[in-house]
């Protein structure tokens, strides 16, 4: 329900309203408009940061674009992507398992098993099989190869081409070692980046899924079962509609995540990438030359290259989200922009190889189109092209003719499918009294099989058998979501010659000392992280909802401006801006200070939680408002007594995200912190893995302790956050 609309002659009666949405303003014109700002103009710069600035004009661009290496770290976050979207599919088939249990006892029993897991760090299970999956001498991935012998299988699979290109890029590792090393290995290294993390459980992406399906009423599954509707079409028909918008959210943020996510892959392979640069990424790859190489103004070009590719990705999804809701006209008309936009990138990219080679003729440059087209239809996935940029752009003009030619006939032919289906479906409505008399004879059928001793003692034994299946299915899950755990647990507690001797189960005599290093070890940083995520979480909060109370109550003369520049940051990817953020922070004396950590987190995080608690303010009966301005209450006093009361579930849930978000951030804390006694917990358990002489008791109890907090946090607040997101997908 939108807000009342103000004019200006009545701007003197709430004129308070715009102290609500003044500290959101200042705070993302500050930390993000304000960085991002400074990026584009110094991307024009060769700028170390410091005393070096001089304008280069467009140069750090041409040699970005002209640059290979950084056009194949995309190659890599999409290849990265592609899986991360395949490791969708165990959240959402735990996510209908357990709500398929009929009994609440056990949905709640495992609700509470798999929140155990799901909320461990993704840094400390990054670190946990960087330290016993891929180690390769006594690594648990080198030994269950060797104990199944799958050396032929994977070597044959090795051997499998598609277009004469191999499917797996590992090629003959595994018959020159049997013991390669996955993160040593630039053959093995992207596979070890993917497989990192199995059964791939999400804590947002499950509990989503579950808050959607709780939706649905049992009499939905009644009637279903009434008419003999098998599990999979239960699912197909029934569940999977509901939950496709959260799937559609999750697919876009986990392509678009991929992108400008470096944090995983510094922690598995290091800031170069991996050997070779075998898995770097853009965001990454911009750490590299900013704080590495000192090129400040590169990594700016760097950063606005990358915003502009997420912003096109992040457009390009919505317009496919919103093509159901198009009308004929303007389906038309986003077709022919499509196909001009093809034709442009197909000039585009030739141009490009021409500002990059001067030893190539103009008329040579322009007819590589021809060539590329005739290449593609003959080999297949071999371009024609030596520069990386080229091949991009050349792949971009040819998705896009392709689905501005050939897709409204496609389109067409489904829609017509579509309305002769709704035809038939209204013609069945509509029956005459033969077929009303075969309906009833197949009811008669039916009551017939019903009565059928031995039917139902098959249908009995089928539907305890695939209960027992769901449960085990449930079980093997979770035996493979809890072994990082309890690995962690169990090292905790041996000396380093336990370990080694028997690493993966319990030894005599126990160590609990070991649990009184690591908290000496670690204690000044995890109560750095407990201020941090606890003051970071209740700023946000702060301004989020009085933010979200100036756009959900009033439409006042400006406001939608305020909120479109905060759409606009949605689309934003933060991490483009760490560079000039970094200068910035630097002039206003905050490096090396937890308040820069906090005050950016906030600016950032209030964002998405405006956009939530926007949509529950809004539909707040307009009947509460009305009667608190009958008794005199100002804007003060309906937020503090309506608005705030009313919106606790939904408060829970986003706090409970973002302190979760903040206490395992520690890419910014990296760049930011240098004393060691004001670090993050994170970031002292990655100084505390890469030492070279490890003690994997104390290590592994460091592990543990920083777990615990945010696992409790979890648990009691798992009904409020499941609550939380529940009511605004009812209300969104």
């Amino acid at each position: 329900m939108d807000g009342k609309k103000v004019h200006l002659r009545q701007i003197r009666h709430h004129w308070e309203i715009y102290l609500f949405v003044l500290p959101t303003m200042i705070a993302i014109a500050l930390f993000i408009y304000y960085p991002a700002t400074s990026g584009i103009f110094h991307s024009f710069f060769r700028w170390n940061g410091a005393d070096i600035s001089e304008p280069v004009g467009f140069f750090n661009y041409k040699d970005l674009v002209l640059s290979s290496e950084f056009w194949r770290s995309f190659k890599n976050a999409f290849i990265l992507g592609f899986w991360n979207v395949i490791k969708m599919l165990p959240p959402l088939f735990v996510a209908v398992a357990i709500h398929r249990c009929k009994s609440d006892r056990m949905q709640f029993f495992y609700r509470v098993l798999f929140v155990i897991p799901m909320v461990i760090p993704p840094l400390i299970v990054a670190l946990i099989w960087r330290s016993f999956f891929f180690e390769a001498t006594s690594g648990y991935l080198n030994k269950f190869i060797a104990l199944l012998n799958l050396d032929g299988l994977l070597n044959w699979v090795a051997h499998i081409r598609i277009f004469g290109t191999s499917i797996v890029p590992w090629g003959e590792v595994f018959n020159e070692a049997s013991q390669p090393a996955w993160l040593g290995d630039p053959r093995l290294i992207m596979t070890a980046c993917i497989v990192w993390g199995f059964p791939w459980l999400s804590s947002l992406a499950v509990l989503t899924h579950l808050a959607k399906l709780q939706s649905i009423g049992k009499d939905i599954y009644e009637a279903a079962d009434i008419d003999g509707v098998t599990w999979l079409s239960k699912f197909t028909k029934i569940e999977l509609p509901l939950i496709t918008g959260s799937i559609y959210i999750m697919l876009v943020f986990t392509i678009i995540g991929t992108i400008q996510d470096a944090g995983m892959i510094l922690a598995l392979a290091g800031m170069e990438g991996g050997p070779g640069g075998r898995v770097d990424v853009p965001a990454l790859f911009m750490l590299r030359k900013a704080f590495v190489d000192q090129k400040m103004g590169y990594a700016c070009a760097v950063g606005i290259i990358l915003m502009l590719i997420v912003m096109s990705l992040q457009k390009f999804s919505a317009l496919v989200n919103d093509w159901p809701t198009f009308t004929i006209e303007k389906r038309r008309t986003t077709r022919i922009r499509l196909f001009i936009l093809a034709i442009v990138l197909s000039i585009l990219a030739p141009a490009i190889q021409l500002w990059g080679s001067s030893d190539q003729s103009f008329l040579m440059v322009f007819s590589r189109p021809f060539v590329l087209l005739q290449t593609w239809f003959s080999v297949g996935l071999k371009f024609a092209y030596s520069i990386e940029f080229a091949k991009v752009i050349n792949n971009v003009a040819w998705i896009l003719a392709i689905c501005a030619i050939p897709y409204p006939k496609l389109f067409e032919r489904f829609e017509r499918m579509y309305t002769d289906m709704r035809d038939a479906r209204r013609r069945i409505s509509v029956r005459s009294e033969d077929e009303i008399s075969i309906g009833d004879q197949r009811v008669a059928r039916v009551i017939a099989r019903e009565d059928n001793a031995f039917y139902c003692a098959g249908r009995s034994v089928g539907s305890w058998a695939l209960r027992m299946n769901k449960h085990l299915s449930i079980w093997f899950v979770l035996a493979f979501a809890l072994l990082p755990l309890y690995l962690m647990v169990i090292v905790s507690f041996k000396t380093n010659t336990q370990f080694y001797e028997a690493p993966a189960t319990i030894t005599q005599p126990l160590h609990p000392e070991n649990w009184k290093v690591a908290w000496e070890m670690i204690t000044p940083t995890l109560a750095n992280s407990v201020f941090l995520s606890v003051t970071s979480s209740l700023l946000m909060l702060f301004m989020a909802l009085a933010g979200a109370y100036f756009f959900a109550r009033l439409r006042m003369p400006g406001a939608t401006f305020f909120w479109n520049a905060i759409l606009v940051l949605m689309m934003l990817p933060m991490i483009a801006n760490l560079v000039p953020l970094f200068r910035l922070l630097r002039d206003m004396n905050l490096l090396n200070t937890l308040s820069a950590l906090i005050l950016v987190s906030a600016a950032q995080g209030q964002i998405f939680a405006i956009f939530m608690l926007r949509n529950f303010i809004s539909d707040i009966p307009q009947d509460l408002y009305e009667a608190a301005e009958i008794d005199g209450a100002s804007h003060f006093r309906q937020m503090w007594l309506i608005v705030l009361p009313l919106s606790g579930p939904i408060l829970g849930t986003v706090g409970v995200m973002h302190f979760m978000g903040v206490w395992n951030e520690f890419v910014m804390a990296l760049i930011v912190m240098r004393d060691h006694a004001r670090l993050p917990v994170m970031v002292q358990l990655i100084r505390m893995a890469g030492e070279y002489i490890k003690l994997w008791g104390p290590l592994m109890a460091g592990y543990a302790m920083a777990s615990i907090p945010i696992i409790i946090l979890f648990i009691f607040s798992m009904k409020l956050f499941i609550r939380g997101m529940t009511e605004g997908a009812v209300k969104g």
